[in-house]
């Protein structure tokens, strides 16, 4: 049975409708890993091809499956998200400090609303001869979502103090959502060699509520285009390269590539983001490394850098930026051609699986990764609508195959609490460590797989 191109285009569209439903955060707001066997490794596997979902990590991998196949699964995602504040008064005194609490002097923790997330993914590969294949993914790329209610905060004043705007705002948060197609060709070059490309065309929307206090430092004088204005979706993108070799049965090593996605300008918010609402996705490199030292046993280890700072919405200084928007210089302000930005860093992140095949028809993963969290501690103010403060990830998975066509896949993540400190100098802030964000978060996925 041959799966029709018709109906795989009609499956992807229906995904994409529902996709956007999910949000994630873990390694800044980029997910873990990509397909369930990956995720039960902690996002291990760009050399180890198991599904068709591989062409989301490396799109050289989908020749060596050798076989029809289709992925579907579903993710469901818990982020726990929440800021506290330890100063009653901002450095100008007699001024309540931004962000506001939850406690009578303005003091105290407000967690975010919204925890539970619905993340979809769809991948086919279909071999077109011996040493060729083609394949197609859709899937979440990234996001981020907090929602702190005005009420939770003193007064009901709201986070940012958008609560006293005309129309009160009800709440202070960011919804991003970035869903990606991935549509790839991977070649064998030799029989232990074989290279991969990809197109990415993306979609990405995002609302913001809560923000308008922040008005005077848009860089127009007049922010209309920076909050409460509903959700705004623009279309971008991208391309992907990758290699996968296999020196010998035991031991296969990859890399892969993703540029930056391009994509067009949020006009409903060309006064929050830097250079009138420009907001790429960042590129990524993935080197894996994959290793069977005997039948039943499997590891893996990955390495992904994500260039988060050549993304200047997101890696522009904020402190510095805002410092030099109260002077005068509009082009550092909000909207800016070299506007404030979230402050962060590039991430490097370790990850490292095993799977066992404990039975013919069962095999048992498990995995731990590490990154180093993007966020700076002068920028915790503005972080505080994405507190991307996840370090650490620990998961566990299987696979149960039904029959000779059909596989069931599991997955379980949990990433622990971290906080960050706000190491603020703003005026309008409660000074050195009066923020602090935190986040813990926990997934689970199922996916089903069928051989054709």
């Amino acid at each position: 049975m041959r799966l029709q191109p018709h109906l795989i285009a009609a499956t992807a569209l229906g995904l994409i409708s529902i996709l956007p439903n999910g949000a994630q955060a873990t390694n800044g707001y980029m997910s873990h890993g990509f397909g369930t066997k990956s995720k039960g490794m902690a996002g291990a596997g760009s050399a180890l091809p198991q599904d068709a979902m591989i062409s989301a990590s490396n799109v050289a991998g989908g020749v060596w499956l050798g076989e029809q196949r289709l992925d579907l699964g579903m993710a469901l995602f818990s982020p726990h998200r929440e800021y506290t504040q330890r100063a009653s008064e901002s450095q100008i005194p007699g001024t309540p400090p931004i962000p506001i609490g939850s406690g009578p002097d303005f003091r105290g923790t407000v967690e975010s609303d919204n925890e539970l997330f619905l993340i979809p993914h769809l991948a086919y590969s279909r071999p077109l001869d011996a040493v060729s294949a083609f394949g197609v993914v859709v899937y979440g790329n990234g996001g981020m979502n907090t929602t702190y209610r005005s009420k939770d905060t003193t007064l009901h004043l709201g986070t940012y103090g958008g609560a006293q705007s005309t129309p009160p705002d009800a709440s202070t948060g960011v919804d991003l959502r970035q869903v990606g197609i991935n549509l790839n060709y991977s070649r064998k070059l030799r029989e232990d060699l074989s290279v991969g490309a990809g197109f990415i065309l993306a979609n990405q929307s995002f609302k913001a509520k809560g923000l308008s206090a922040l008005g005077d430092l848009a860089a127009d004088g007049v922010a209309d285009h920076l909050s409460n204005r509903g959700r705004d979706s623009v279309f971008g993108w991208g391309a992907q390269v990758g290699l996968l070799w296999r020196p010998s049965e035991q031991l296969a090593l990859s890399a892969a590539y993703q540029t930056q996605v391009d994509f067009a300008r949020f006009d409903d918010y060309a006064d929050l983001f830097a250079d009138k609402g420009n907001l790429d996705a960042p590129a990524f490199l993935n080197l894996g490394i994959a290793f069977q030292p005997r039948a039943d046993l499997t590891l893996a280890f990955d390495i992904q850098h994500i260039w988060y700072s050549e993304v200047k919405a997101l890696g522009n200084e904020m402190t510095k930026n805002i410092m030099l928007c109260m002077q005068g210089y509009t082009a550092y302000c909000l909207g800016g051609s070299r506007g404030v930005g979230f402050g962060w860093d590039d991430m490097t992140v370790y990850k490292f699986g095993a799977q066992w095949a404990m039975r013919p028809d069962l095999t048992l993963r498990a995995g731990y990764s590490y990154g180093k969290q993007p966020v700076p501690s002068n920028g915790v103010l503005f972080n505080v609508i994405a507190p991307a403060v996840i370090e650490h990830h620990f998961t566990l998975g299987l696979t149960k195959a039904l029959n000779k066509q059909t596989e069931l896949s599991l997955a379980a993540m949990y990433a622990p609490q971290i906080d960050l400190d706000c190491g603020c100098s703003l005026p309008f802030s409660g000074g050195e460590n009066s923020i602090n964000i935190a986040m813990d978060q926990w997934e689970f996925e199922l996916s089903i797989g069928i051989r054709f």
